[in-house]
């Protein structure tokens, strides 16, 4: 609503950059069809309080429309105040949800869960962020996703849901985790919705070495302290292209960590040990990858009023290496700790 008048408001992200635009109620067909015929896109998906649809264009322009019913619609806001724009939303039918506990029978977010299910929400955005700004993005071949340490699997779940159920993907997700129990329940749980390309496996990251599953992507969320390394090692050695990697109480380094000079005032205070001790280790790893051909970044996926473990490290593999391999040996010789991914690569 603007000046008591309908209004619609188009955003458009050109690389990360978004770009916002309002026009009258009335000038909405005009608007996409010429934005449609300008860009030439084949398909076009559609969220709405009551179904999501999906327009599949041909070549000739014929038009094959899929509905998918949501059963309890949220409300309707003409507020143009910010909301969250969440992939998905509160009032999508993700099913698991209801048996993971994230969601009422109705749909309704529980309100302890709501921490969690944004956690996962904006980790869903930077994956599908990574893959549209990939250049060399396969679209017609099949995407194999494994998450490693996936514990109650919500993330797993979610990502199924969406790039399989809603984008309609050629998605296979595998899920490890050390808990037999848990794996158990989320091997019952995706085989009573039928999910033929999710399964989830009980094994240590630790013994994981070869590539069994052709995997394309790991996805790791609070991947415990050197779990997060043999997850990494695992992609290295691997040449895995995508990694998307939220680590963890990085505490290995933090009881190791030492200097007898000037710097040694950075360790001083317990607090300031602990956060540098976990950015040192992350910069590490960072490092690793970039001398291993990838290509990183680190963002926040989450605020820190959210959780404090809220940086991820997202990397996609260029097979060009850093021309400075040697820094992260030397970065922790510095500080006189062993790190275990550089021992894990130096066997």
């Amino acid at each position: 609503m603007l000046r008591q008048n309908n209004a619609w408001q188009c955003e458009k992200f050109i690389g990360r950059t978004a770009f916002h635009e309002n026009f009258p109620e009335a000038s909405l067909k005009k608007y996409i069809t010429g934005f449609m015929d300008e860009n030439e896109f084949r398909q076009v998906n559609l969220f709405t309080v009551t179904g999501i649809y999906t327009f599949l264009i041909s070549k000739d322009k014929k038009v094959h429309v899929k509905k998918t019913e949501i059963k309890a619609a949220a409300k309707n806001s003409l507020s143009h105040d910010k909301h969250k724009n969440y992939l998905l939303t509160e009032g999508m039918p993700v099913l698991p949800f209801v048996d993971l506990g994230v969601f009422t029978a109705d749909y309704k977010i529980i309100k302890a869960k709501y921490p969690k299910f944004r956690q996962i929400n904006n980790f869903l955005k930077l994956i599908e962020d990574g893959l549209n700004r990939d250049p060399d993005k396969d679209s017609t071949g099949m995407l194999n996703v494994i998450e490693f340490g996936c514990g109650k699997s919500y993330l797993t779940f979610l990502m199924y849901c969406y790039f399989a159920e809603i984008r309609k993907m050629d998605i296979r997700i595998t899920g490890f985790d050390i808990e037999k129990s848990t794996i158990d329940f989320c091997n019952n749980l995706a085989e009573k919705y039928d999910y033929k390309n999710l399964k989830f496996i009980a094994g240590d990251i630790a013994r994981m070495t070869e590539n069994v599953e052709k995997t394309d992507m790991i996805v790791t969320l609070h991947a415990c302290d050197t779990a997060t390394d043999h997850a990494l090692y695992y992609a290295i050695k691997n040449k895995i292209k995508y990694i998307f990697s939220v680590p963890c109480c990085q505490k290995e380094l933090k009881e190791k960590i030492h200097r007898e000079d000037e710097y040694s005032l950075l360790l001083r205070h317990g607090l300031y040990n602990e956060k540098f001790s976990a950015v040192l280790t992350d910069c590490i790893r960072c490092q690793v990858l970039e001398d291993n051909g990838y290509n990183v970044d680190v963002v926040e996926f989450v605020g820190e009023e959210n959780t404090p473990k809220n940086t991820m490290i997202r990397a996609r593999y260029t097979g060009r290496a850093a021309k400075t391999r040697d820094s992260a040996v030397k970065l922790a010789a510095d500080f006189g700790v062993e790190h275990t991914l550089l021992k894990l690569l130096n066997g």
